[in-house]
């Protein structure tokens, strides 16, 4: 293994948390590090939580509390919290986990470079209002080869009285067409097959954008690819 780093991923929560974990899984193949499946093994530990609903909130906690034992009985020396469970909560988990090193929040990803480049700062969360994923941006993807998801839009204008996703997500960010059409190609060269589009609000795609991209454009485009 020589002087190559380790790291483990923990991803909860829904489609859209997993394209986040693959970006930060991109990040860390460009800071040198081999993913590994036991954590045990792993001198970095990433939990990408959730916190949309109580039962996933109560897991992300027990997640995070379960991977930082390996702190003591394996070769962790970094625990890393990310996702929307540290975006929607951050005074309250830094404060309760000191177990934790580095805190992340819901659009943080690319932010993990620094945090395995040795920052020593451990409350990273952002506004996530200044991230909207882009066709360069790393990414592994995980599971079957064929498909994949593609996020075509970041957080949600809807004001819905049961939804919290606006507060941690932020409002809506369309990425344009010509953008997911070149992550669609890259897809393409990489012997993907299958695009599932995922969004919090999919219907509402390009409303926010100044060109007014539709849907249905959308849809006509990626079905040239």
């Amino acid at each position: 293994m020589g002087d190559t780093r380790t790291i483990h991923f923990v991803s909860l929560g829904c489609a859209k948390n997993r394209v986040d974990t693959e970006v930060m899984l991109g990040v860390s193949g460009q800071s040198g590090f081999e993913v590994v499946q036991d954590p045990a093994a792993a001198e970095v530990i990433v939990i990408n939580t959730c916190g949309f609903i109580g039962p996933a909130k109560e897991e992300s906690i027990e997640t995070i509390l379960e991977m930082s034992a390996y702190k003591e009985s394996g070769a962790c020396d970094k625990l890393v919290v990310a996702g929307c469970l540290s975006q929607r909560y951050p005074e309250e988990l830094a404060s309760d986990l000191p177990e934790v090193d580095h805190f992340l929040g819901s659009s943080d990803m690319l932010k993990l470079k620094s945090v395995l480049g040795g920052t020593k700062d451990r409350m990273l969360v952002g506004n996530p209002a200044q991230y909207t994923m882009r066709a360069e941006d790393p990414r592994v993807l995980t599971g079957k080869t064929h498909r994949a998801y593609v996020k075509i839009a970041e957080g949600c204008n809807r004001e819905c009285s049961f939804c919290a996703i606006p507060s941690f997500r932020g409002k809506q960010r369309s990425r344009t067409i010509a953008d997911l059409v070149r992550e669609a190609e890259q897809l393409a060269a990489a012997g993907v097959v299958e695009l599932n589009l995922i969004s919090q609000d999919t219907i509402a795609y390009g409303r926010d954008l100044p060109e007014r991209e539709s849907l249905a454009e959308l849809l006509r485009a990626l079905g040239d690819v």
